[in-house]
């Protein structure tokens, strides 16, 4: 098995944080003003996520 490299913790920080602000944006024991703040950052992060490890990532 490899040894994992900050590049490795970073992504999987990032899915990490995105995976939680979406499940979070979607708990209706929150009041939906929280909810609404997680989908925000769920937002944001989804975006963050493509910026870094999008399809065109590595190539040209």
């Amino acid at each position: 098995m490899a040894t994992p490299t900050p590049d490795d913790d970073e992504f999987f920080n990032d899915v990490l944080s995105l995976g939680a602000a979406a499940k979070a944006s979607r708990d209706e024991g929150l009041p939906p003003a929280a909810r609404e703040m997680f989908n925000d950052l769920a937002s944001e992060r989804a975006s963050d996520f493509a910026r870094k490890y999008g399809s065109d990532r590595g190539t040209g």
